[in-house]
C-alpha cells in the first residue's frame, strides 16, 4: 500500500535544510534609492554596518543581523521594513510584512519603531494607507502603544485580517507569535493547515530566543519568494526549554539565529557601536562578552535628576510603610552609574521582602526627584521609559508589584513594570534595578546554572541606559559551583561585583519586619570612574 506523502512546503523546507539554494526575487530592488528614501525618515542616519545590512536584506533570501545590546538591531529592522514599504508604494503595489519574536514585548518594540518611521514619513509625503497590526490571543494584553491596531486572533476582525492576508490589496505589517499567526492561518484554511502564503518579508527580532521549531512555524507563512531577516545576539538569552539540552543535534535544538549561522554558514552582519548605555555600564560586557568591540556612543549619559544632600529626615511625601535612610540618596546619585548592594546570606528563596522594600524605596525616591526636575512627567512615561525592575522569580514579581502599589502608593495605571529578564530582552530604561532575590546558600546551589547564567546577567545589565542597581546576597556572590563550566560562567556576575565595582560605603539599610523597623548590614559598591577625556 502506498504511503501518503507529506507535501513539501516552500520556501519553509529549503529555509530549514538548504537555504543556499534559494535565489533572490527576480525583481530585486534598487536598495540604494530605497535607502535614500528611508534616510529622510530616520532621526539619525544608519552607520556603515547598518547600511550594509539594509542592502543585504533586499538581495539575500536569508539575512542575519548580529549585535550586542543597544547597537540598533530593532531600528535597522524597522528601516528595512520601511524600505520594503517604500518599494511597494513606488510601484503602486502592496506588500505584507510579518514580525515575529518569542514574546509580545519584543514584537511590540518593532511595531512601535515602524510606527515612528511612518509618522516621520508623513511629514515628508503622506504614504498610501498601511496597517500596523498585532495579533494576540483573547487573554493577552494589548500592545502598549495605542497606535498599534490590536486584533484578537479568533475574533471577527481576526478572520477578516486573515482573509486580507490571503488576498492583499494594500500594505500590511503584522506582528504575532508563531502560535497566534499559525492558528489564524488554520482558521481560514480549507485543510485546517497552519500553512499560508502571506508574507513577502518576515522579520524575527531577538532571534537568539526563538527555537528553530518556532521559526519553522513562521516560515510556513512565507510566500514562495519571501525573504527572512533574523536579528539577534547569541550572547544574550537563548530559547527556554523545559529540559536540559546537551546535544543540540546539529543546531536543531538551538536558536534559529545560531542554526542559520553555524549549520548553514549564513554570515551575519555584525554591529558594534553601542547607542544605549554609558561607558560605565558598557565597560563590563565589552570586556567579558564582546572582545572590546562595544564602544559607547554616549559615554557620559547620566540620570537627569538633582539629588539633594542628606538631611537626616525623609522627604515630606515619603510613604509611612517604607523605612527611610539617607543612604538612598547616595545609591541614586547620577555620578555612580553602577551600584551593587550586597548583604550576608539569609533564608530568602523565591521571595525577598528586604530586597523588595529597598527597590520600592528607590523607585519612589527616583519618581519624586523626576517630578521635581520635570513636573510634566507623563503618567505612563515613568514605567515605559524611565525605570524598569527585573527579578528571576514570579513570587518576587508579585511581592514587588504589591509593595509598589500598596505601600509605596504608586498609581495603578499604568502598572509597575516588573518582570523577568526573559521578557525584558529587547527593551531599555534610564534606570534598571535588578533584584536577585535568593539569599539561601542551599537554594543558590540548587539553581546555580539559572541564577548565575552569564547571558541572563548580560541582558539584565544592558537594559539600563544611564544607571544600573543590583541587589544581591553574598550567598550568590560567594557561591562556588562544583562544576568547572558553571563556575566559569558564574564568574561573569560575581567578578562584576567583586572586581569591576569598588567599595564606597557600608551601611545598615532599614526594612519593616512585622511592623518593626529592622536593619541589615550591607556593602555598597559602585563603578563611578570619571570618563576619560580625549
Amino acid at each position: 500500500m502506498a504511503r501518503n506523502r507529506i507535501p513539501r512546503t516552500e520556501p519553509a523546507h529549503s529555509l530549514m535544510y538548504e537555504p543556499g539554494v534559494l535565489s533572490p526575487a527576480p525583481d530585486a530592488a534598487d536598495s540604494a534609492a530605497l535607502l535614500d528614501s528611508v534616510t529622510r525618515c530616520l532621526e539619525n542616519p544608519l552607520n556603515d554596518r547598518q547600511e550594509e545590512f539594509f542592502h543585504i536584506a533586499f538581495r539575500s533570501r536569508v539575512s542575519l543581523l548580529w549585535g550586542p545590546p543597544g547597537t540598533g538591531k530593532t531600528r535597522v529592522c524597522a528601516a528595512v521594513i520601511l524600505g520594503w514599504l517604500e518599494r511597494a508604494w513606488e510601484w503602486s503595489g502592496h506588500v505584507t510584512v510579518g514580525i515575529g519574536a518569542s514574546n509580545y514585548n519584543a514584537i511590540d518594540n518593532v511595531l512601535v519603531e515602524v510606527l515612528e518611521l511612518l509618522d516621520r514619513r508623513r511629514s515628508v509625503a503622506v504614504p498610501p494607507p498601511t496597517r500596523v497590526v498585532r495579533v494576540r490571543s483573547s487573554s493577552a494584553v494589548p500592545a502598549r502603544d495605542p497606535r498599534v491596531e490590536n486584533v484578537v486572533r479568533d475574533s471577527v476582525e481576526g478572520r477578516r485580517l486573515a482573509s486580507e492576508l490571503n488576498n492583499p490589496g494594500s500594505c500590511v505589517v503584522v506582528g504575532g507569535t508563531w502560535q497566534q499567526l499559525g492558528r489564524m492561518a488554520q482558521g481560514v484554511s480549507a485543510t485546517d493547515s497552519p500553512v499560508a502564503q502571506w508574507f513577502d518579508l518576515l522579520v524575527i527580532d531577538e532571534a537568539s530566543q526563538v527555537p528553530v521549531a518556532s521559526a519553522a512555524a513562521y516560515f510556513l507563512l512565507l510566500k514562495e519568494d519571501g525573504h527572512v531577516v533574523l536579528a539577534g545576539d547569541h550572547r544574550q538569552l537563548g530559547p527556554i526549554y523545559g529540559f536540559k539540552m546537551r546535544d543540540t543535534a546539529q543546531g536543531l535544538f538551538d536558536c534559529v539565529f545560531t542554526y542559520m549561522q553555524e549549520t548553514h554558514a549564513v554570515r551575519p552582519i555584525a554591529l558594534q557601536r553601542n547607542y544605549r548605555t554609558n561607558v560605565e555600564i558598557s565597560g563590563w560586557p565589552r570586556e567579558r562578552f564582546y572582545s572590546g568591540g562595544y564602544d559607547a556612543f554616549f559615554p557620559t549619559r547620566r540620570l537627569q535628576i538633582e539629588v539633594p544632600q542628606p538631611a537626616g529626615t525623609p522627604p515630606p511625601t515619603w510613604p509611612d510603610q517604607l523605612a527611610w535612610t539617607d543612604a538612598y540618596l547616595d545609591i541614586l546619585r547620577p555620578s555612580r552609574p553602577v551600584v551593587v548592594i550586597s548583604y550576608p546570606p539569609d533564608t530568602f528563596t523565591l521571595s525577598n521582602p528586604f530586597e523588595a522594600q529597598i527597590v520600592a524605596s528607590l523607585a519612589v525616591l527616583y519618581r519624586n526627584l523626576l517630578l521635581q526636575a520635570d513636573r510634566t512627567l507623563a503618567g505612563d512615561e515613568f514605567w515605559n521609559e524611565r525605570m524598569g525592575i527585573v527579578t528571576p522569580h514570579r513570587a518576587q514579581m508579585s511581592t514587588l508589584r504589591n509593595l509598589l502599589l500598596q505601600a509605596a502608593g504608586m498609581p495603578m495605571e499604568p502598572p509597575p513594570f516588573v518582570d523577568t529578564v526573559d521578557r525584558f530582552q529587547g527593551q531599555e530604561r534610564d534606570l534598571m534595578i535588578a533584584s536577585y532575590v535568593v539569599a539561601d546558600n542551599d537554594f543558590v546551589a540548587s539553581e546555580e546554572e539559572f541564577i548565575l547564567d552569564p547571558r541572563r546577567f548580560n541582558v539584565t545589565l544592558t537594559r539600563a541606559r544611564s544607571k544600573f542597581i543590583m541587589l544581591v546576597s553574598d550567598a550568590v556572590l560567594q557561591h562556588l559551583p562544583g562544576d568547572a563550566q558553571v563556575a566559569r560562567q558564574a564568574s561573569h556576575l560575581q567578578l562584576f561585583a567583586e572586581n569591576y565595582c569598588s567599595d564606597f560605603m557600608q551601611v545598615d539599610l532599614p526594612f519593616v519586619d512585622n511592623r518593626t523597623v529592622a536593619y541589615k548590614r550591607c556593602r555598597l559598591r559602585a563603578r563611578s570612574d570619571p570618563v576619560p577625556t580625549e
